[in-house]
């Protein structure tokens, strides 16, 4: 049976192209509701991987607070930009989960996209950027976006329900996050906060959502972190 160690970790995240990839597993220090939404989704489930691809700085740099009626938005390019980082993560997703099931374990992937979240509070089903944080990719941002250490928030994700034997990622401990409160400055929302001791961010997720649903593309949170800017 083949060994899924750090090195094979390595290899899978070089073949299927990838720019983070990390492993959480399911124990007494993975996040609580992390847990226990993978163990809903897939019982018996022993550890959730984090796949994530680089949202360029190119596109992001395009993006702007609003726009003129009828305006044609530069920044609108992101939405095909993520087409195509969905598309990318999807594949790899199934390609990782293939592998698992051809083993004799179980998998279930969660893509990039189409996660179903419930509409009266905002909260999907299982929380990519709270488990990529148990992955040892990152930490929480002020701006509510995990801050990775090499590209900031500019990152897509997807995961992997998984109860083959894999090897848990190293945790960094120092956070990635600057503390610099641009993102709250920022919004045109108004939908960050500075948040309150113990919490790691304060967003109004119905406001940014309103926001975004009049047609603005928005992700001014993600532009001027001073994370992973290069």
């Amino acid at each position: 049976m083949q060994r899924f160690d750090q090195r094979f970790l390595q290899d899978m995240k070089q073949r299927l192209e990838l720019e983070l990839l990390g492993v959480a597993q399911l124990g007494e220090s993975t996040a609580v509701k992390v847990k226990q939404d993978a163990e809903t989704l897939l019982p018996g489930a022993t550890a959730v991987i984090v796949l994530g691809k680089e949202i360029y700085q190119e596109v992001v740099s395009l993006l702007k607070p609003s726009k003129e009626a009828g305006e044609a938005e530069a920044g609108a390019l992101l939405n095909p930009h993520y087409t195509y980082l969905n598309g990318r993560l999807t594949k790899a997703i199934y390609d990782m989960a293939k592998l698992f099931r051809n083993q004799g374990f179980r998998a279930l992937p969660l893509p990039p996209s189409g996660i179903p979240t419930d509409q009266r509070t905002l909260v999907s089903i299982f929380s990519y950027k709270h488990a990529a944080v148990s992955a040892g990719l990152g930490t929480i941002g002020r701006s509510g976006l995990l801050i990775t250490r090499k590209f900031g928030p500019r990152v897509r994700l997807c995961a992997l329900l998984t109860d083959a034997p894999l090897e848990q990622s190293p945790v960094p401990q120092e956070s990635y996050c600057k503390d610099c409160h641009a993102c709250i400055r920022v919004c045109p929302a108004h939908a960050l906060e500075t948040p309150n001791d113990g919490e790691f961010y304060s967003i109004n997720k119905f406001a940014c959502r309103s926001y975004r649903g009049v047609g603005f593309t928005c992700s001014m949170c993600m532009k001027v972190c001073q994370s992973g800017q290069n």
